[in-house]
């Protein structure tokens, strides 16, 4: 567990580097561990049949992250904010629009049931099936039973687009941006809407920990936060995104503050200049894969952002190359979010930090 004086220490830079984008000697770093990414992991025993309900989802079937991951953690130094959220095993927003949530062993996904487009009008959303009520219950338990130095999150939210594209199927859905854009546009006002009722939901019973809140991408802000993603746009034209889906987004940022990232991978981030178009978004949070293109080729892209706004950079792949790709771009605004297979303990986090102040 770390100590307030720890907690304090992060939080002052957060605020400082991140928020304010003062001058710093070195970027926020945070050390996580990778399985706290694979949520299925957390189950205590299996699900009995195909399709998980909101009965299913419980505590003494469930660990939080914290249990999983946080309670005994190798490192104690770094800046990564640990935290709880409503299972992100589940997709809630998708299940909230009415997806069946299924269950094999390793995974759960949404099941697309919308037959057409034109269909999309006329379904109920939230639809009647508990699932927001679930995700309000386990939020509230959550809070009531937070550690000491532990944030409650909302969960993993996606966006209009990918929540559509879990309605229709991915296939279908994007025919439907061909074939009947008007239809998507519309629902996605609606499933947006639905996302901004999520959010009231959370900040409604979760308050400020020491003066802000933190979230599952394990970063500290001083105002109601969500990281919000569109990453079925990664395989579209970045223009669909703008014309259907940057507005919702927009609404999002007006809606909660000024404290609202956006999620992008580095194997679909054509859309990124749009984003960082959005009035008052707060940056852009990417996550490097081994298939995309590397930190090196990304640099000019890394700096762009960072000179409009604010980078979180999860460090999937690439480590060896951040000394390199860190004396090419601005410290100010940046966090790197980094796998503790790179980083095992304070003192190798204390060598890293040494070095990178360097750059």
């Amino acid at each position: 567990m770390r100590t307030e004086a720890q907690l304090l220490e992060s939080i002052e830079r957060f605020q400082k580097s991140f928020w304010n984008k003062e001058r710093a000697d070195r970027p926020l770093v945070g050390v996580f561990d990778e399985r706290i990414y694979l949520p299925i992991n957390f189950l205590r025993r299996s699900f009995s049949n195909s399709t998980v309900t909101p009965d299913d989802v419980t505590g003494d079937r469930v660990m939080t992250e914290y249990e999983y991951s946080f309670q005994n953690r190798s490192i104690s130094c770094d800046d990564f904010v640990a935290f709880s959220a409503p299972w992100r095993g589940v997709p809630w927003l998708e299940a909230c629009c009415g997806c069946p949530v299924r269950y094999s062993e390793g995974s759960l996904a949404p099941a697309h049931f919308v037959e057409a487009p034109e269909d999309l009008a006329d379904l109920p959303i939230p639809a009647p099936n508990k699932w927001f009520e679930c995700m309000r219950h386990e939020t509230e338990r959550l809070r009531a039973q937070q550690p000491a130095d532990c944030w409650i999150s909302p969960s993993i939210l996606r966006g209009p687009s990918d929540i559509l594209a879990a309605m229709r199927g991915l296939k279908e859905f994007y025919l439907d941006l061909h074939d009947n854009p008007q239809a998507v546009a519309d629902a996605a006002v609606r499933v947006n809407a639905l996302l901004i009722k999520a959010l009231d939901m959370h900040y409604s019973s979760v308050q400020p920990k020491l003066g802000g809140y933190g979230h599952i991408f394990g970063y500290w802000a001083p105002g109601k936060t969500i990281v919000i993603q569109e990453d079925v746009m990664g395989m579209c034209s970045p223009s669909m995104y703008r014309d259907l889906f940057m507005p919702s987004n927009a609404e999002v940022v007006r809606h909660l503050g000024e404290y609202v990232m956006f999620h992008l991978h580095s194997t679909g981030y054509q859309h990124y200049k749009h984003v960082l178009n959005i009035p008052g978004i707060a940056g852009l949070e990417m996550v490097l894969e081994s298939i995309g293109p590397t930190a090196l080729d990304l640099v000019p892209v890394f700096r762009e952002i960072l000179e409009k706004s604010r980078l979180m950079l999860h460090v999937g792949t690439g480590f060896e190359q951040l000394p390199q790709v860190l004396t090419k771009l601005p410290k100010e605004g940046l966090f790197l979010a980094i796998p503790d297979k790179y980083i095992r303990n304070d003192q190798e986090f204390h060598d890293f930090t040494t070095a990178i102040s360097k750059c």
